[in-house]
């Protein structure tokens, strides 16, 4: 009977050591890196080779930071997840400018709207599943009641992190992006999760830097034409 009670609880230990293996972590600080591919329209191909094989997003708390440098101009994006707001700082060397926008909720959203089109989503979760970077992720299907577009997007429940400026665009999604598409004016790209990292990273905030031109939201759609 002893003995029994021994493997009883050591197969306890196994069973729970397995459970807590697998138990959601929340990470609160750190940095997520994206694999990138694009599929440029024939207008755009000549940009190939500029353009970024990776997405580094960085985050801490409820505000994430995601730069894009192509060289010629670099763009940071700043959000917030707790109030859903947004701020870009671009700096273009050749013409020695540096412009800062800062964007409330609705605005945020007007924007996202017009980088990737306005989408409602209608979402089907499958019972596909499948490993990708250490996570177990399972497949879900966006499919944007307006044109009828699809795409599937694989996420995972392994690991909860804030909200950024790319997972914010999926609206309703169980579970954190692993594997996605993203669709910024024409330029699309798919993201594939290569890492996440926890630890430290510099402070972020929704101040623009001195130095920078404070532009209004009205003043850069008026130059998108929006």
């Amino acid at each position: 009977m002893l003995k029994n009670l021994k493997l009883g609880l050591i197969a306890f230990i196994c069973i729970g050591s397995s459970f807590a293996a697998n138990a959601q972590k929340a990470i609160k600080e750190g940095t997520i890196t994206y694999a990138v591919e694009y599929n440029l329209p024939p207008d755009q191909q000549s940009m190939a080779a500029m353009l970024p094989t990776e997405y580094k997003i960085e985050f801490k708390g409820d505000l994430s930071r995601f730069k894009m440098d192509m060289g010629m101009f670099a763009t940071s994006v700043i959000y917030n997840d707790a109030t859903k707001e947004m701020m870009s700082l671009t700096e273009i060397p050749m013409q020695n400018k540096k412009i800062g926008v800062k964007m409330n909720k609705d605005q945020t959203k007007k924007m996202q709207d017009l980088q990737s089109g306005e989408k409602e989503f209608e979402i089907q979760t499958t019972t596909d599943t499948k490993q990708i970077a250490g996570y177990n992720c399972k497949k879900y299907i966006f499919k944007d009641k307006i044109s009828g577009d699809s795409m599937d997007v694989w996420a995972t429940n392994d690991v909860t992190i804030p909200e950024n400026s790319f997972s914010a665009a999926l609206t309703g999604l169980n579970g954190f992006p692993v594997q996605f598409e993203n669709n910024a004016r024409g330029m699309k790209s798919k993201l594939t999760l290569k890492n996440i990292k926890e630890g430290p990273i510099t402070a972020i905030d929704m101040t623009i830097p001195s130095g920078f031109e404070t532009m209004t939201f009205e003043d850069i759609m008026a130059q998108m034409g929006g």
